[in-house]
């Protein structure tokens, strides 16, 4: 009988990205007991070529996926966030493949085409407010020098971003308008055979403020915690911290208040350094420019002041809320056309993949650049919507698949 060598970290995989329990592949199988977690605990399994094609039926893969090496092995442990109590296993493990699968697709558009380099250097070491400063150092952005696009800045930097506007409870892609959005706002992660590269995610979201906010935050994690293992609240602090003062370094945003800190005279603040009012109370009152009765009155004003031009307090949309547009990423879609030479949808899906074209789209979800698709995403009922600012999807083979290796 011919066979496959097949990855058990392969079938894993795409049994999660389908939201697939066990049970239910064996029975579309029709296999029993406990085949299927032995499969997927091995590294690799010799399988039939029948039961191959069968499995890429049922997961709706490519048979090249499952014979196909693994590069970036991820586990919910490795991600750098606090994942909510409301999240299950199932959530936390297709989570952490997603990532897993954005990397191995990365390292193939550089195997093609070199990213850019890397250009941070952790620093565990260092207590947070040491660590935003020297990172500013690294990515070569001066101590008194507001950040117009972090998101760019992180990715010329060579930390690819990706967006991530998954709804929790759907089944499958096609059923994502249905379910819960994700709760966490950001997740980041080290990628490759040595764990090299770092990547980070954020969810797709309406607000500027959140989306920089994110961002920097996970770039603390970065800096902060790599090989840390499973995040605790102190650790989501220094994290926190990081993310204020590399945005808006206390020394030179305190500079222009000629008074106590309020919610009129930080607006200007927030507004040059890109940073939302939440924020500069709970930064300022670390960094010792007001008392805890202070910033508690402050906060409680936030919550309680009302914007005349949504009818949320300003808690939820602060003046300025849709002063600028939400970041996007753009590197992938950059490195796609940089390796395929074309923009086209239509020649990039003609090619052979060994990821199906849906999740491609998810993996490059919120990418502005070459080859875009507008994606309908319906507005959040919670908060105002900014219409016209979601992402795009580009659908792109995934170089250098092997071929199935038959005995």
């Amino acid at each position: 009988m011919t066979t496959c060598e097949v990855y058990g970290l392969r079938v894993r995989q795409a049994r999660l990205l389908r939201r697939m329990t066990a049970k239910e592949v064996l029975a579309k199988m029709g296999w029993s007991g406990a085949r299927l977690t032995r499969m997927e605990r091995a590294e690799t399994v010799e399988l039939a070529v029948q039961d191959v094609d069968h499995l890429s039926e049922v997961l709706r893969f490519p048979a090249e996926f499952f014979t196909t090496a693994p590069v970036s092995r991820v586990e919910p442990s490795d991600l750098s966030f606090r994942a909510p109590k409301a999240m299950t296993a199932a959530e936390k493990n297709r989570m952490a493949q997603v990532m897993a699968l954005s990397g191995d697709f990365l390292l193939q558009l550089h195997a093609a085409q070199k990213l850019p380099p890397l250009l941070i250097e952790p620093r565990p070491t260092l207590d947070p407010v040491a660590a935003a400063a020297a990172a500013r150092e690294m990515l070569n952005v001066g101590p008194d020098a507001p950040i117009a696009d972090l998101t760019h800045l992180m990715e010329r930097s060579g930390i690819p971003v990706m967006m991530r506007s998954e709804r929790f409870g759907s089944q499958g892609l096609e059923g994502n308008s249905r379910g819960r959005l994700e709760k966490h706002l950001g997740c980041s992660v080290w990628i490759g055979e040595f764990r090299e590269r770092p990547l980070v995610a954020s969810r797709e979201l309406d607000s500027w403020e959140r989306t920089r906010w994110t961002l920097a935050h996970e770039l603390g994690h970065l800096m902060l915690h790599r090989n840390a293992g499973e995040m605790t609240d102190e650790r989501e602090q220094e994290a926190s911290r990081f993310a204020s003062e590399f945005l808006a370094p206390y020394a030179h945003a305190s500079a222009s208040l000629r008074s106590a800190p309020s919610l009129v005279n930080l607006l200007p603040v927030k507004m040059k350094w890109g940073i939302s009012l939440g924020a500069l109370l709970r930064h300022f009152y670390e960094s010792g420019a007001m008392d805890e009765h202070r910033y508690e009155t402050l906060r409680k004003q936030l919550y309680t002041r009302v914007n005349p031009d949504t009818g949320f307090t300003w808690g939820r949309t602060e003046p300025g809320w849709d002063d600028r547009l939400p970041e996007r990423p753009r590197l992938m879609s950059r490195w796609v056309e940089a390796v395929y030479g074309t923009k086209s949808v239509q020649a990039l899906a003609a090619r052979r993949l060994i990821l199906p074209v849906d999740v491609i789209g998810e993996l490059m979800v919120g990418q502005r650049g070459p080859a875009q698709k507008a994606v309908a995403t319906p507005a959040s009922a919670a908060a105002p919507s900014v219409t016209g600012r979601r992402g795009a999807v580009v659908e792109v083979d995934f170089a250098g698949a092997h071929r199935s290796r038959q005995a």
